[in-house]
């Protein structure tokens, strides 16, 4: 008996270090809700991409429409480049960081979540530092995308107060949530409007009605916000991936969502049990990760009700990761991604406004 109670306590023990010990992942309950198989019918059908523009691109992690008609994209290099009218793309400018999300002011001044630097705005003296990261002793962890409304203020995602960029693995793994929505009205002058999310993303807004829509990544939702009352409400749930930048539609009034991944139901089934998932972040560790879903080029299409009216779904390519970003410009659907070469485009859906 008394060997039998010492191999247990010992396997007690070998177990509480694995899930505890050094090396340990941070585990946290989380449960997203399951993909909603009403959304299936909408990516049924593979579309052929019409062309790849630039595929010495890479890492166009953001694609914007800026005021003077021109296509912005910001590059894993640090470059934003343009897309000049006759089709020709140039450099427009260098952050000398990592450029994410790119939003243009009424006043034409062009806006940065650079996730290595911060937010940073473009003006006739070079860059200029609204709020600095973390590492140059900022608020900002995870700088991740921006919208401009129309009055001036700022709304940006932070995605992770525990991962900074490049650890986006580790923070889905660990199914944190500490992503924040942020109002900034100033150089140093921010608010937190919401916090306590999976990896808050993409983000957006509507000129009209002035609300915002908001990606939550690990949770497979959209958020929609009222930016003067700061209240929030869930726009739809149980998106089939994962979703990163977010895109309004002026035109249609679609709110346009990339996928950069299919959800993984054996990842996904892990978040609600820390413990499990403490362990088997062991196994990981020495076997690897388990086969991950696809990442064909993937966005959805949904109304401002929330109701979804399109989905997009491109080939299967061995060896090519997702899309971040889907973006409908000049009567072509243009996607292209965070580790990605090149700017894929398709054709728009005909959807009447």
């Amino acid at each position: 008996m008394r060997t039998i109670l010492i191999i247990l306590a010992v396997l007690a023990a070998l177990v509480g270090l694995a899930a505890y010990g050094p090396g340990s992942l941070n585990a946290m309950a989380f449960s997203p809700s399951p993909p909603d198989p009403g959304l299936d019918a909408y990516f049924e059908t593979v579309s052929q991409p019409v062309r790849t523009e630039e595929p010495g691109f890479h890492g166009a992690e953001d694609l914007e429409p800026g005021p003077d008609g021109r296509l912005y994209t910001s590059l894993a290099d640090g470059r934003i480049m343009v897309r000049e009218r006759d089709g020709d793309w140039s450099q427009f400018a260098d952050t000398g960081g990592r450029p994410l999300g790119l939003s243009f002011a009424p006043d034409g001044t062009l806006f940065v979540a650079d996730a290595l630097r911060g937010l940073i705005a473009l003006t006739d003296d070079g860059w200029v530092t609204w709020l600095a990261s973390a590492q140059d002793g900022g608020p900002l962890v995870f700088a991740d995308d921006l919208t401009v409304l129309a009055d001036g203020r700022i709304i940006m995602t932070d995605a992770s107060l525990r991962h900074p960029y490049g650890a986006h693995m580790a923070s889905f793994l660990e199914g944190e949530q500490t992503g924040r929505i942020l109002l900034v009205t100033a150089p140093g002058e921010v608010t937190e409007l919401a916090g306590g999310l999976g990896f808050i993303n993409g983000v957006d807004h509507d000129p009209e009605s002035g609300l915002v829509y908001v990606n939550e990544t690990w949770a497979g939702r959209i958020w929609q916000l009222d930016p003067d009352s700061g209240e929030a409400s869930v726009l739809i749930d149980g998106l089939p991936g994962y979703p990163d930048n977010l895109e309004f539609d002026s035109e249609t009034g679609l709110i346009w969502t990339s996928l950069p991944s299919q959800r993984s139901a054996e990842l996904d089934a892990l978040h609600p049990r820390p413990f499990v998932k403490r362990l088997a972040w062991r196994w990981l560790q020495i076997a690897g990760l388990p086969p991950l879903p696809g990442t064909p080029a993937m966005a959805i299409a949904v109304d401002t009700d929330g109701q979804a009216v399109y989905g997009l779904l491109g080939p299967t390519e061995t060896g090519i990761s997702g899309t971040t970003t889907a973006l409908v410009w000049n009567g072509e659907l243009w996607t292209a991604g965070l580790e990605r070469d090149g700017i894929t485009v398709f054709a728009a859906p005909e959807i009447t406004p």
